[in-house]
């Protein structure tokens, strides 16, 4: 039999101030509170930390936290002694004599939760402080650190299921272990359980749906989208906040300079600023007093702020989960809030330059390792990774002049591939940085990192997913469901931009709806085929849909697969053809002269004109304003009174871009609903009564509404 967790009711409304747990969170509470392994993804503002803290608080002992980040171990830590709940952090920014008074609180279990790094398992005292302690629960937050197929992943998290087995033994017991995150897909999940190796898990997976949230992506005209982004704000004025999220840091200083100078009250917040700034803007920004922030992807995670209205990407992000975890702080109060991201072609260069960065090429790393163990041998010492480049590079080519048979590959090896390999040995804690010196850590004299080229190709494909989710035109909210692997039939939400713009301004041809491709699309399709040029038909089908296997694949190959993937066969092989014909690629998709003049935005090519209607079709009508307007008046009022009657928030039963897309039909029958996109099952509900108040206000008012 299950817990009962009637029982935490008083702890938790005496604690945290709740009558009851939310319908999602109450599965993986009685998991926890049945000692499983547990496994939980919900989305943002889901309730996540609930979920161990309040385990942690009735049944006693201590909970260790393993938190990604400073901001958020210290924002939970302070809300929990808030509420008079012993809890305590360990982080690099206290002090000596803190650290070890916490480490002896800890050893004598005077704290129901205990947050800290991932990191902080190299260091001996915590152990000792940790075996010490009645620890009886080890929480993972961020969980798809832990994977190579997440968006976020650190090395650091990957071995913590080695370090906690490690830690059982010196506690000859076994610690439940319990992992939450936002974003994972499959392939993360498995991935997550199998290198934080939960045993035999209950996994929890909540609808990744945000229906209060409104998806939109502008096609930016210039890099510099400072005037579009003013111009967002200003039309989305409202009593909340606005996060505007940047790639880099450099780009959150550029913008918050303009927008300042624009006359735009903001502020911004990354990583290179001082932590008693960071922490002082954080809480000016919790607490309303400043309405617009600019930030780097360092600012957001465990933050919890409810009215955000608005969230900003004034750049793609690298990947779709890094986007939904961003997107996601708006509305986190379930009212209508909305996410724009603002695409332009130039924000492509900065991700291929990351993933090349992040992820150095395996068969490099070893001469780079080498030469820093060298340097670093002797203590510690700054690391010049152009210079280190150069010596690397002279090295091999003796190497290969002396013994050309010795099987090393004679490369040129760049500040970048330095750079790269510094960084990931860092992660790897094999060595540390301090103050811009370097020093040996955990060195590992294995050179083994096939997983890192496997990482670069799996970055490739997340790369690829963002640009076509950008540049598609099927609705966006479904894509993310089927991304994150919810099986649904492909339906059109009515509460993204895709699918205002299909109800709004499509051309109707006898009864079907047929949309012009974007540019951009044709050009990143003519590139991706000349790159991968000798692939025969059947074969670059397979790459551009992402359908074949990634250890299949060339590197060139790599670098385009799945870039198409929203996309139909029957669309690809059309606009294939279409790009031949006008002589853009030849028959062997090489790119033309044209057609590099095209790529490159020096001549225009009629390639991506939306199809004519065809003889008799049917023009679209514009409904008159004011029809459009009284029409919203009674949606809106069918709408509050449907929701009052079924006790659910107004935007469960209608979004405002729903509202608008009936109003804005020619006739307002089941039929124009259903091709307008609305489901059977929505219909089924709906539609009936819907109808019988557009007739029961006619015959009230004596006008035609339908």
């Amino acid at each position: 039999m299950g817990f009962d967790l009637s029982l935490m009711k008083p702890v938790m409304k005496s604690v945290f101030g709740f009558d009851d747990f939310r319908e999602l969170q109450k599965p993986i509470v009685e998991s926890v509170m049945n000692d499983n392994d547990t496994l939980a993804i919900l989305k943002t503002s889901g309730g996540k930390s609930l979920c161990y803290q309040m385990p942690a608080i009735f049944r006693g002992g201590t909970t260790l936290v393993v938190s990604p980040l400073i901001s958020l171990m210290k924002d939970q830590v302070d809300a929990l002694i808030a509420k008079g709940v012993p809890a305590a952090y360990v982080t690099s920014g206290l002090s000596l004599e803190e650290t070890r008074a916490r480490y002896d609180g800890l050893g004598k279990g005077e704290y129901n939760l205990f947050y800290v790094s991932p990191e902080r398992f190299k260091d001996q005292n915590f152990l000792q402080a940790l075996v010490r302690s009645p620890v009886s629960l080890f929480a993972i937050d961020e969980a798809h650190c832990a994977s190579q197929w997440g968006h976020n992943f650190r090395p650091s998290y990957a071995n913590l299921g080695n370090t906690l087995d490690t830690l059982e033994g010196h506690l000859r017991r076994k610690v439940q272990r319990v992992a939450f995150t936002a974003t994972a897909n499959a392939r993360a999940q498995q991935d997550i359980v199998d290198m934080l190796k939960l045993r035999s898990p209950d996994v929890h997976i909540q609808d990744f749906d945000r229906e209060n949230l409104s998806y939109a992506v502008v096609m930016a005209k210039k890099s510099d989208r400072t005037p579009e982004i003013i111009q967002a704000l200003q039309e989305h004025r409202s009593d909340g906040c606005t996060i505007i999220y940047c790639v880099t840091v450099k780009e959150v200083e550029k913008l918050y300079q303009k927008l300042n100078n624009a006359g735009v009250d903001c502020n911004r917040y990354h990583g290179r600023l001082e932590t008693e700034e960071k922490n002082e803007i954080q809480d000016q920004f919790l607490a309303g007093e400043i309405k617009v922030l600019i930030a780097t992807s360092a600012f957001g995670m465990g933050v919890d702020k409810s009215d955000v209205r608005l969230v900003i990407h004034a750049q793609m992000p690298g990947s779709l989960e890094a986007w939904y975890q961003e997107a996601g702080r708006a509305g986190r109060d379930g009212l209508p809030a909305k996410a724009i991201l603002f695409y332009h072609d130039a924000d492509k260069s900065i991700h291929r330059f990351f993933i090349g960065q992040g992820a150095p090429e395996g068969y490099k790393i070893a001469p780079i390792k080498d030469m820093i163990r060298k340097i670093l041998f002797l203590g510690p010492s700054s690391l010049d990774a152009r210079l280190i480049a150069m010596h690397c590079t002279q090295q091999l080519a003796v190497i290969h002049t002396v013994m050309p048979d010795s099987g090393i590959r004679l490369v040129e090896l760049t500040r970048n591939d330095v750079i790269a390999t510094i960084t990931l040995l860092k992660n790897q804690g094999e060595i540390e940085e301090r103050d811009g010196l370097f020093a040996l850590g955990n060195w590992q004299e294995s050179n083994e990192y096939i997983w890192v080229d496997e990482v670069k190709r799996h970055n490739w494909l997340k790369f690829n997913a963002m640009c076509s989710w950008c540049e598609t035109n099927l609705c966006r909210r479904w894509q993310i469901l089927r991304y994150f692997d919810e099986r649904k039939p492909h339906y059109y939400c009515g509460n993204c931009d895709n699918c205002e713009r299909r109800a709004m301004s499509v051309v109707q041809t006898n009864n079907m709806v047929e949309k012009a491709v974007r540019p951009s699309t044709l050009i990143a399709m003519a590139s991706a085929l000349d790159s991968i040029s000798e692939a025969h038909q059947a074969r670059w089908m397979h790459i551009l849909l992402g359908t074949m296997e990634v250890k299949l694949l060339t590197d060139a190959e790599t670098e385009v697969s799945g870039r198409f993937q929203w996309h139909a066969v029957g669309d690809l092989k059309r606009w294939e053809r279409s790009l031949i014909d006008n002589g853009v690629l030849d028959e062997s998709h090489k790119l033309t002269d044209k057609g590099v003049e095209w790529v490159e935005g020096r001549i225009d090519v009629p390639v991506a004109k939306p199809p004519a209607p065809a003889p008799g079709a049917k023009p679209a009508v514009i409904v008159p304003p004011p029809v459009i307007e009284g029409r919203v008046k009674i949606l809106r009022a069918w709408r509050k009174s449907t929701a009052f009657r079924a006790d659910v928030s107004e935007m469960q039963i209608m979004t405002e871009p729903q509202i608008h897309k009936i109003a804005s039909l020619e006739s307002v029958t089941a039929e124009a609903m259903s091709q307008a996109g609305f489901t059977e099952k929505w219909l089924a509900n709906h539609a009936k009564t819907i109808l019988k108040t557009f007739e029961k206000h006619e015959r009230q008012n004596d006008c035609v509404l339908q």
